[in-house]
């Protein structure tokens, strides 16, 4: 299977701002904080010591890195060290796996046959057991001030250039007891320069900051710039995995599922602000659940600092009896993690309502009082990739606006004792991976196909706004129900609708070209599925 390629935009340097929602945490004499765990790696002090190493070869899956130098060491975090920073001269290799895909993607980018390249600098951080391999015979030292800022940066790098926050994702993996661990190094003041290579072995940053979704553990990029962004020079199963020929996706990794979404929904000032009530119902997928990741915003990019200036920022989080849920999520981040004050237990079930506003809403320059989500999906909280929910969706909106969303419309009335400001509410009861909406000046636009009475609506825009063929949309609406109703069977959902989208690159999941977005209750499965690899 070959891995998607999304390539984020580079990211402006800046301080992290951490946002945190504290509750108190029973039994934390049993298990470490998960906010004290957070903020110990995100300051990732090297006050542990040092070793040196002589020709120390470190083999994580088909990457070999061999060391000779020093390496300063991380203070324990929840018991073991979690990262280290080398200085010296040391050597990467990685084989390319036998697809050919990445064959000729590693020629067509770097022209060589396997990723190769000296380093003077690295840093690491990881989960596993990395420091029982390279912390042997450690003696106290003081890290020099070049191996300590190489330590600070990383963090606020990888934010801006990626997306991922990597204090989280360590964090997640130790609350959450995941094993096998994480491992990420990153390689500098070599012939490749700077470059990054992570092995994660539930596919939380393949998955959530690159979208490459189809059981892949291990990544090689390289950051580029604020255009270009990153290049994924490999992205590879693991060599246990091409050893018993078959993967499974990402799914079997969830820490959680959400039956359903009830989000209240304030678009009075499209323009200007989304704000978002939602209520989450969670399900636990793993026993002794600490910590929950998160999407959101994950595509919006540096460029013109639109991930920083755009993004949906998360206000409070609490449980449904009004219990305040601890939140981290850093400026320039594509997600946050809530950390939980107790486990849960497979099979649990909880809900958490999560406030969270920003100016996420596209306006368009050339076509008035029309205004939709910038990315389809991410405008709501989310985890793993495209699992199916029910919505529950409450907006509230000015009298002149009309909304278009996913499901069936409940109602649509001026609110008590007023005359300007009305509430509208859609719902599907069949779990959809996705949804979306729109608000604007919209015209409804119904045609019933003859044989089954079916309804097909359009949500079009005035005359004075944009002129459009209603009737040939629709008549195209329906045809193209009926054909795949032939090919896979009856239409399943007891809605099927459209909007028009004013924007050039559409709105749909990937940002397609397309002047009409489909916001009727369509989805595919996401289930768990053996994948068949090369031998």
């Amino acid at each position: 299977m070959n891995p998607a390629r999304y390539s984020t935009l580079s990211r402006m340097l800046c301080v992290a701002l951490l946002l945190v929602l504290t509750a108190p945490l029973p039994g934390q004499d049993q298990a470490p904080a998960g906010l004290e765990v957070y903020r110990a790696l995100q300051r990732f002090e090297l006050t542990g010591g040092s070793a040196v190493a002589e020709n120390l070869e470190l083999k994580r899956d088909r990457v070999t890195m061999v060391f000779n130098g020093r390496f300063y060491f991380e203070a324990p975090v929840a018991g073991r060290v979690r990262g280290a920073v080398f200085q010296g001269n040391g050597t990467f290799r990685a084989e390319v796996p036998p697809i050919e895909f990445e064959r000729e993607n590693l020629q067509r980018i770097l022209k060589a046959t396997a990723v190769e390249s000296n380093f003077r600098t690295a840093v690491l951080r990881f989960s596993d057991d990395t420091f029982d391999l390279i912390g042997k015979n450690v003696s106290s030292a003081i890290a020099p001030r070049e191996a300590q800022e190489l330590a600070t940066e990383i963090q606020t790098r990888l934010l801006r250039e990626t997306g991922a926050n990597l204090a989280a994702r360590l964090t997640i993996s130790i609350l959450n007891a995941e094993n096998p661990g994480f491992f990420l190094a990153q390689f500098d003041k070599g012939q490749r320069d700077r470059f990054t290579f992570l092995f994660d072995h539930q596919a939380r940053i393949p998955v959530g900051t690159f979208d490459i979704n189809g059981g892949e553990k291990g990544l090689i990029f390289q950051h580029r710039g604020a255009l270009a962004g990153n290049d994924v020079w490999m992205a590879f199963y693991s060599l246990a995995d091409f050893e018993r020929g078959r993967v499974e996706y990402s799914d079997v990794e969830d820490q959680v599922a959400i039956p359903r979404y009830t989000m209240d929904i304030d678009v009075r000032n499209p323009g200007k602000i989304l704000k978002v009530s939602a209520r989450m119902d969670f399900v636990a997928a793993k026993d002794a659940l600490r910590a929950i990741p998160l999407r959101l915003n994950e595509s919006l990019g540096e460029h013109d600092s639109e991930r920083l200036k755009k993004a949906l920022r998360v206000k409070a989080a609490r449980f449904a009896d009004g219990s305040l849920v601890e939140a981290v999520q850093e400026e320039w981040e594509g997600g946050f993690t809530l950390l939980l004050p107790a486990p849960r237990a497979k099979g649990e079930k909880f809900a958490i309502v999560i406030e969270y506003e920003g100016d996420f809403m596209f306006d368009s320059p050339t076509i008035a009082d029309c205004f939709y989500p910038r990315v389809t999906t991410e405008w709501y909280p989310r985890h793993g990739y495209l699992h199916r929910s029910a919505f529950d969706l409450t907006f509230h909106h000015r009298k002149k606006y009309r909304i278009a969303a996913v499901g069936a419309r409940v109602r649509e009335e001026l609110i008590p004792g007023g005359d300007s400001e009305m509430i509208s509410q859609w719902r599907v009861d069949s779990p959809v991976p996705m949804a979306t909406f729109g608000v604007g000046d919209f015209e409804r636009h119904v045609e019933r196909i003859a044989t089954t009475g079916f309804p097909v609506e359009f949500h079009s825009l005035p005359a004075h706004l944009v002129v459009l063929k209603e009737d040939f949309v629709l008549a195209e609406l329906m045809n193209c129900l009926q054909y795949f109703s032939t090919i896979f069977g009856p239409y399943p959902y007891p809605t099927f609708s459209a909007m028009y989208h004013p924007r050039p690159a559409g709105l749909p999941l990937c940002r397609s070209s397309s002047a009409l977005v489909h916001i009727a209750s369509l989805g595919q499965s996401s289930s768990c599925r053996p994948n068949i690899l090369p031998k």
